[in-house]
């Protein structure tokens, strides 16, 4: 009945667009956040593009009601993030709008124009998928059970203490993100409203009211307190984390101790695909995240704390030279995982917030980074700082020998291979001839004429580490 409706009454000229813009209400005269290029919602959107929507908005609310009305709204939500002036496609087979991708609401300098009707019958395809998917295990226990609250997660007043299973949660992170700013136009055309009471409730460093770090920090201690309260004893509450300033680790984790829950380890998690911002700045951009587990125990072990001194550079050059050589090489998220995991665990987050917010130009000047894979290498012919376990370090200093003669084209012999790491091995346990015989076979083969060879990666023996 709606696309019916729309299909009949859509404007296709300048007239018609004037028309449905008198006819049918949209967002005027909204201020969006101070970053923007424009300076209203009205202004993200041609014409043509606001008469359409208003249309189906229009139609919407005089056909739908209930629950349908709920459904074809969240299908006019989906579809505001591809009708504007924002979206862009991009080189990488990929596009979004301005805010998905810039964290503000940036004009295209080419915007893709979509066809509305089309895209809402895209965003129809993937709710009725979603709903087949989550329809077995939908029941009427569950949905007498269900429910959804919209509020502060520094106030569950609905909530009773110690009646939740487990809490799973991806908290802001400071300046990162102004996510109740960046919602501005969906709010605008769904007639959501925000109060002062929601701004001052926000957790985030800036925003419109300028929040500072200890604002923020103090909001995520009473949201930690509230989850605390909730949460039944011996249940855990796991915070997903995604950025590369350590400073928000230790406020979540120094308050969630105090709190009294007991930290239970943290778990790296990479995703499938790079976002743009991967894309762009690639050695600066996490591509993927931490869960951080805690329990909620009756006596919570404190996490043992490590007098480190006032520098934490060495401690972040060894953490790095341990992931590269276990590796064969490793990204800066998976360095800075592991520093963050090592950092919850003996209590030097704080160190780490003090001197850095970026590794990227610490691991740059110690590091050589490989432009194809993203790794950092240790620099030839450089010794590992940090006393790595033998095996590790043997493992590394071979492939990379190797590899560096795959790539001229040279078999070296075995006397060639010891004098060129052997070097290299004296920090630590300085290996036999024989244990390096033994892992150069796991990586290697011997040729016909007594000298060794990179073997295909098929080839690598079973009984290698």
């Amino acid at each position: 009945m709606v696309v019916e409706e729309y299909e009949r009454l859509v404007p296709k000229s300048d007239s018609e667009i004037r028309s449905a813009l008198e006819k049918y209400p949209y967002p005027r005269g909204i201020i969006l956040p101070g970053d923007s290029d424009v300076e209203t919602v009205e202004q993200l959107f041609s014409n043509k593009q606001l008469a359409e929507l208003a249309l189906l908005k229009h139609l919407i609310f005089t056909i739908g009601e209930g629950k349908i009305r709920a459904q074809l709204l969240l299908m006019f939500s989906g579809l505001l993030n591809r009708i504007n002036l924002t979206y862009h496609t991009n080189t990488y087979g990929g596009g979004d709008s301005g805010v998905m991708r810039y964290y503000r609401y940036r004009i295209a300098p080419n915007p893709t124009i979509s066809d509305t009707l089309h895209y809402f019958g895209v965003r129809y395809k993937s709710i009725i998928s979603a709903k087949k998917e989550l329809a077995p295990l939908i029941n009427e226990s569950n949905l007498d059970t269900f429910l959804a609250y919209q509020g502060t997660a520094t106030d569950l007043d609905q909530i009773t203490d110690e009646s939740v299973d487990y809490v799973y949660t991806d908290p802001p992170y400071g300046a990162k993100i102004q996510y109740l700013d960046l919602s501005t136009m969906w709010n605008a055309w769904l007639d959501l409203p925000v109060s002062d009471f929601d701004r001052q409730q926000e957790i985030i460093e800036g925003g419109r009211l300028e929040k500072t770090r200890e604002e923020y920090s103090a909001l995520m201690a009473q949201s930690i307190r509230e989850l605390y309260r909730v949460l039944k004893y011996d249940r855990w509450m796991s915070f997903v984390f995604a950025d590369k300033n350590p400073a928000y680790w230790h406020t979540i984790v120094e308050t969630a101790e105090k709190a009294g829950f007991e930290y239970m380890g943290a778990v790296p998690q990479s995703n499938s695909t790079r976002s743009f911002k991967k894309v762009q700045h690639p050695s600066t951009v996490l591509s993927g995240q931490l869960i951080i587990n805690f329990r909620k125990a009756r006596s919570p072990r404190t996490i043992m704390k490590v007098d480190l001194g006032e520098d934490a550079t060495d401690l972040i050059l060894e953490t790095a030279e341990g992931i590269i050589a276990e590796n064969d090489g490793a990204t800066i998220e998976e360095i800075n995982g592991d520093l963050i995991i090592k950092g919850i665990e003996l209590g030097f987050l704080d160190l780490l917030t003090k001197k850095y917010d970026d590794l990227s130009p610490l691991l740059d000047a110690y590091f050589d980074l490989d432009d194809e894979t993203q790794k950092y290498h240790m620099p030839q012919n450089k010794k590992f700082k940090s006393a790595i376990p033998v095996d590790l370090r043997l493992r590394y200093f071979l492939l990379s020998f190797m590899k560096r003669q795959h790539q001229q084209g040279i078999n070296p012999k075995f006397d060639d291979i010891v004098q060129s790491i052997m070097p290299l091995l004296k920090n630590g346990i300085t290996p036999e001839d024989q244990t390096i015989l033994n892992v150069l076979s796991v990586w290697a083969r011997r040729t016909p004429d007594g000298r060794w060879r990179l073997r295909d990666e098929g080839q690598i023996r079973l009984d290698g580490f």
